[in-house]
């Protein structure tokens, strides 16, 4: 930063760096902007959130060419288009994509984090890249590596609207403000009350995230139940035609039986016919014979 300072390659500095250096550093970076006549991009590099150890540990995930994180978007697209068309058997199938992907993520995590993780690190791990997957713009923060913390996702995405998952980000403007010391009463409680209804928003966004998410994991379920019973329906159907051809065959072999029992039964009528008149012939001989 000797010439000029850009708040994105502040933010990627920092976020690809240690948890210890965060803080230091980022003084350092901030004294820095302020040194070359830029106040407001010093502010916002000082207002650059420490991530927490499972949004680190995505971070640089993130920026690991071995890792699978590149696959976050592709199956969230596949997820989506997938429920869109109703697909029952891709949305299994998908699911099951799903939860393999999020497992590698986080032991790949841990083998980054060089120890054991903790539960509630692997429990927020887990929370990130479901929610990346899930939402598009969660997951082109988290390619862009510049997440903070699993319960501040919507917030992330919503603070760097034009950073890419390349991390090649579009400069944005800083936007004016007023000097803290020329806010009148009344503007500081204009302020106050759009903070307060902005924090309102964010609580019934994410919220809304939540049961958006509930709703989706009932929505699969009954999907896949109803894809199982319509598989097993379609069992039962090629089955009963089986058994429906098993009985034809078996009918046509009882027809055929009846035909040869039924021309037996007439040869046997002829051949007892045939009988009776040769004993009535030896009977009238017989009685000639008497008579005589």
């Amino acid at each position: 930063m000797s010439d000029t300072v850009d708040l994105d390659s502040a933010a990627d500095e920092l976020y690809a760096g240690s948890r210890e250096d965060f803080t230091p550093r980022r003084k350092e970076l901030a004294k820095a902007a302020k040194d070359v006549g830029e106040p407001k991009v010093a502010a916002a590099i000082d207002k650059l959130a420490k991530p927490t150890t499972s949004a680190w540990l995505a971070n640089q995930l993130a920026r690991d060419a071995d890792s699978a994180v590149d696959q976050v978007a592709e199956v969230g697209d596949a997820l989506r288009e997938a429920h869109a068309n109703l697909a029952g058997a891709d949305l299994k199938t998908l699911s099951q994509k799903r939860t393999k992907l999020v497992g590698t993520l986080v032991q790949q995590a841990g083998k980054l984090n060089g120890a054991p993780l903790t539960e509630s690190v692997t429990r927020e791990l887990e929370e990130i890249f479901t929610t990346a997957i899930a939402d598009g713009e969660v997951a082109r923060v988290l390619l862009a590596g510049r997440l903070t913390s699993a319960k501040e996702l919507a917030a992330a995405a919503a603070a760097w609207p034009d950073v890419t998952g390349d991390r090649a980000p579009t400069p944005r403007p800083a936007r004016p403000a007023k000097a803290k010391a020329e806010l009148s009463d009344r503007e500081k409680a204009e302020r106050d009350k759009k903070l307060a209804k902005a924090k309102e928003d964010l609580e019934a966004a994410r919220s809304t995230v939540k049961e958006a998410e509930a709703d989706r994991a009932e929505e699969e379920r009954i999907l896949a139940e109803a894809q199982r019973l319509a598989d097993k329906a379609s069992e039962d159907v090629r089955r009963v035609y089986e058994e429906l051809d098993a009985a034809e065959k078996r009918e046509k072999e009882g027809r055929r039986r009846v035909g040869s029992a039924s021309r037996s039964v007439k040869d046997a009528e002829k051949r007892a016919s045939q009988a009776w008149r040769l004993v009535q012939q030896a009977e009238r001989a017989l009685e000639d014979l008497s008579g005589r």
